[in-house]
């Protein structure tokens, strides 16, 4: 493996926890596979032009026609990127604003640059931007795009993918050996970040992609619910919860000191805000414990939990599926299980 390429969403020039963690995923890659980690930051343009004083090892990279550079305005971001593990930090130029991290922000230019580099592995962070980003780009590539598996180590060392398929019933398993194209990764969070050196070389990447003119950031704020992607305890209210019992779940996900989210039955029907949506297209969780209150567990709902999650699911049907695939299952009313949780919690915490 020559390269593996990890786009990096940045906040000004602080990287995203996130980004961090899946850059610490992509440095154990690299050395394990003997290949160069690149941290790609999308820019806009003339924002990554500056002084290269701090460039340890200054070239240019002559098959691209790229330029050796940094910022000194984009210093911390560089030092932060070397320090999670980057062997060099690759800026690239855009007509419009990097954010949104959307396929219509900065797919083009991402795409382009990945035709450059020909990574045989681009890591994103498991963003609700990514989701779109990085299977748009697996199909502009003609790579193979593989959402939030598991990342294990071959018996010879090689890097395999692993993801649950048919309902969670069985694991897929796939060498990155084995395939014959690039491939594009999504990473849930909650992953250990690595360490590496202050000192990258920085490269200014000159690519010619259009950007989307439609597309007009409106607001910068966090949105409701932006907890949800790194929170290690998450209650999430389902069908079975109404307006009357979903105080009882804002008031567990408090007592757990975690994030309350909801399925798309709940949102649809106004009780929860939108903004909390667990499901595909909506929020992916990747949490340590996830408490299941009146969800039925459809495939939609699961693919967007972690299959690391440790599962306790409450439900007054004894035969619903999410029962099947709990640790801990709970069968009853939510309105009479719930009261009693929230009683054993205050007693252990007396």
């Amino acid at each position: 493996m020559a390269c593996v390429l990890v786009h990096i969403e940045a906040d000004g020039d602080t990287p995203g926890a996130t980004s961090l963690e899946a850059l610490g995923e992509g440095r154990r890659i690299a050395s394990s596979s003997g290949a160069t980690l690149y941290a790609l930051v999308a820019v806009p343009r003339g924002g990554a032009v500056g002084d290269p004083r701090r460039v340890a090892r200054a070239e240019t990279l002559p098959p691209f026609g790229a330029e050796a550079a940094t910022a000194s305005a984009h210093q911390r971001l560089v030092d932060a990127l070397g320090q999670g593990g980057a062997d060099k930090v690759v800026f690239v130029d855009l007509d419009g604003p990097a954010r949104p991290a959307l396929w219509a922000t900065i797919g083009p230019a991402l795409a382009a640059a990945c035709a450059q580099l020909r990574p045989a592995l681009v890591l994103l962070p498991a963003t609700a931007g990514s989701h779109d980003l990085g299977a748009r780009l697996a199909a502009r590539l003609g790579a193979a795009y593989v959402a939030e598996p598991v990342l294990e180590q071959g018996p010879r060392g090689e890097v395999v993918l692993s993801r649950q398929v048919y309902g969670g019933g069985w694991r897929r398993r796939t060498s990155l050996e084995d395939l014959d194209r690039a491939v594009v990764v999504t990473l849930p969070p909650h992953r250990a970040e690595a360490r590496g050196s202050d000192e990258a070389e920085v490269l200014l990447l000159e690519v010619k992609a259009a950007t989307d003119a439609r597309v007009k950031l409106l607001d910068d704020g966090a949105a409701d619910g932006a907890g949800l992607g790194r929170a290690r305890v998450v209650v999430v209210a389902g069908g079975g919860v109404t307006a009357a019992s979903w105080p009882l779940a804002e008031q567990l996900a408090a007592a757990l000191g975690g994030e309350l989210g909801a399925t798309r039955a709940l949102c649809q029907r106004g009780v929860a805000p939108p903004a909390r949506e667990i499901g595909v297209g909506a929020r992916h969780v990747a949490p340590v414990l996830y408490v299941v209150l009146g969800a039925s567990g459809s495939a939609a709902h699961l693919a967007a939990v972690s299959p690391d999650a440790e599962i306790v699911a409450v439900d007054k049907d004894a035969d619903a599926p999410i029962l099947r695939v709990a640790s801990y299952g709970i069968v009853g009313r939510i309105e009479d299980v719930v009261p009693r949780m929230l009683a054993a919690l205050r007693q252990e915490r007396a």
